[in-house]
């Protein structure tokens, strides 16, 4: 038993949201990111136009973006490939927007202006950050990053200092990120 489960009632599934995110090098040098949301239901879901099996997607959504190193988006994909309902194909241009803004501190907020409401997909936007995540993931997962950014630095060019594990005075930063701690310890 995981300590999750320790103590907790009973209890029977409503619903399952799956988010995967993956990253690929393109032979070009730019990277894809691909985002795939998945809603079911373990009971069958009545719509006002159809009914969805239990087990069957409601929603399959897929979003691809792909970057540069600098995590500039230079292409974006929307795709629906299971929807509630048919209009639900009609916002998938719209997300051709993302060309050329880049994952950085405060992206999240930009998606949130550009697709709130009924000018995006809640689904698709909602895979966008996650796709932000994936990229730095992708991209620092070498350790190829040199130091800890300045305190408020617009732009995010290293994960040192970005969370609790890799706080600049941390025992992971002291030591495998000597100099780093040296630095911001003066």
């Amino acid at each position: 038993m995981s300590r999750m489960e320790e103590g907790r009632p009973g209890r029977r599934p409503l619903h399952l949201r799956r988010i995967h995110c993956e990253g690929f090098e393109r032979d070009d040098g730019l990277i894809d990111l691909e985002g795939t949301l998945i809603d079911t239901k373990p009971e069958p879901l009545k719509l006002v136009n159809r009914v969805v099996p239990a087990g069957e997607p409601i929603h399959q959504m897929r979003v691809r973006l792909t970057i540069d190193r600098e995590r500039r988006i230079v292409d974006a994909r929307a795709f629906s490939e299971e929807t509630p309902y048919p209009d639900c194909q009609q916002v998938e241009a719209a997300y051709r927007q993302l060309v050329g803004l880049c994952i950085e501190p405060g992206f999240t907020q930009q998606v949130k202006q550009l697709f709130r409401g009924t000018a995006g997909c809640t689904h698709m936007t909602e895979l966008l950050p996650a796709l932000a995540s994936t990229a730095f993931q992708v991209l620092w997962a070498n350790g190829n990053f040199e130091g800890a950014d300045a305190p408020g630095s617009a732009r995010r060019t290293s994960p040192l200092g970005g969370c609790h594990a890799l706080r600049l005075d941390g025992q992971v930063v002291r030591t495998y990120f000597a100099d780093v701690a040296r630095e911001n310890a003066a």
